[in-house]
């Protein structure tokens, strides 16, 4: 008798929390032609349906296998250094003599440095730079280098910099003493150039449904056919050629007054400024939503035209190890679901920022059709839902502790 109500306590309890742990929405990944990882760009229309940290996306191979993953996201603006070759125009070794190397600066850029790279050497030479406008008349800049550790242990070259007073020069020589030694190999010459570098960001139309100018404010609603992700939009505008108005922009929101009965209402995303002089670009916090509304301020002006406005966000990916011979799916809309926690996490800094692209397909909805009879009843109802997990929960705690007692009260 004992076993039976724990069977069936058991059985509850596994088709109640089956319930729970559906995906709603899936999207194929596209083939790959390599092994390796790759970095899946999510659509706004997946991030509209996903939970706001992604927490509830997973990744599944055909065979129902689950797949490890990082979520990565592109930053605002990063800064990188990029090496910039000068074009060798002469280059002379001679074994026991003065060897020297010269380049060009065509555009006579002010600099205070050069980098070279060299084949790895354990040697010191004497060196020195000398300055040019026209390759006859040359004048010494720095005398007297000393060239040393001129090595790496990862690679078979080393990059060197040698420092010097700030010159602008069209041509510039290094000249290195070899006497009594053979001469060092010298393969490129040039600059790092710092740049600041914008993320990418994924971007979209926004469906204008209507404008309507009335009382000095400007209403424009925009709805969209399903939910979408943003985190910044940028607006074209006609009308004026000089403008500065105030404006707001609001998202239309669900909500559940005390008396359980359901209402919507518009939350404020952020307040902003239209200005003929600026690229009329609003950010806020990322969110998801369906239906926004925007008003400007035209105080005592003639209303502006709403020509278009675009939404974007700062690109997102999975990244993910895939093979060519296997199909993949992205599957999300759980919200039962927590982050995952891999193994991957704990690596994630030895996986290259560079990896190759993949796109993933049309999301798809793989709910099951729903019976108006079974959404109204019990199945309808989350609450009542846990709340039988909850009892279910108790009951086997109940029963395990009585079958305890009962086994220590026949011993």
């Amino acid at each position: 008798m004992m076993k039976s109500r724990i069977g069936w306590l058991l059985g509850l309890l596994i088709s109640v929390q089956a319930f729970g742990q559906e995906f709603a929405f899936e999207a194929p990944i596209a083939a790959v032609s390599d092994s390796g990882y790759y970095r899946i760009a999510l659509s706004p229309e997946l991030m509209g349906q996903a939970q706001i940290d992604l927490s509830d996306v997973r990744v599944y191979d055909h065979t129902g296998e689950e797949q490890a993953y990082l979520i990565r996201q592109e930053s605002a603006v990063s800064t990188q250094s990029l090496f910039k070759e000068y074009e060798i125009i002469d280059k002379a070794y001679k074994e026991d003599a003065i060897s020297h190397l010269i380049f060009s600066n065509p555009d006579k850029r002010p600099i205070d440095n050069v980098s070279f790279l060299v084949k790895n050497t354990e040697v010191k030479k004497r060196a020195r730079l000398s300055g040019s406008d026209d390759q006859e008349n040359w004048y010494v800049i720095k005398d007297n280098y000393l060239l040393h550790a001129m090595q790496s242990q990862e690679e078979t070259s080393e990059m060197k910099m040698l420092n010097f007073p700030l010159s602008d020069y069209a041509y510039f020589k290094l000249e290195i003493n070899d006497n009594w030694r053979l001469p060092i190999n010298i393969l490129k010459v040039g600059y790092y150039d710092r740049q600041r570098v914008k993320g990418l960001t994924t971007s979209f139309d926004c469906p204008i449904a209507w404008q309507k100018d009335t009382l000095k404010i400007s209403s424009i609603k925009v709805i969209f056919p399903q939910p979408m992700y943003m985190e910044q939009l940028e607006f074209s505008l006609s009308g004026e050629d000089y403008y500065l108005r105030s404006a707001s922009v609001k998202a239309k929101r669900n909500g559940i007054d005390r008396k359980k009965n359901p209402y919507e209402y518009f939350e404020s995303l952020a307040s902003f400024e239209l200005n003929s002089n600026s690229e009329n670009v609003v950010a806020f916090n990322g969110t998801v939503v369906q239906e926004l509304l925007i008003e400007i301020d035209n105080r005592d002006n003639h209303p502006l035209k709403v020509e278009s406005i675009k939404a974007s966000f700062l690109s997102k990916y999975v990244v993910c190890e895939l093979l060519p011979q296997m199909k993949y799916d992205l599957k999300l809309g759980n919200q039962s679901l927590r982050k995952p926690d891999y193994d991957l996490k704990a690596f994630a800094s030895q996986i290259p920022n560079d990896i190759p692209r993949a796109d993933h397909g049309a999301m798809v909805d793989i709910r099951p059709a729903e019976d108006p009879a079974v959404v109204s009843g019990f199945w309808g109802n989350k609450y009542l839902v846990w709340f039988v997990i909850a009892i279910v929960g108790f009951g086997l705690t109940y029963i395990s502790l009585k079958m305890v007692k009962e086994i220590g009260g026949r011993a």
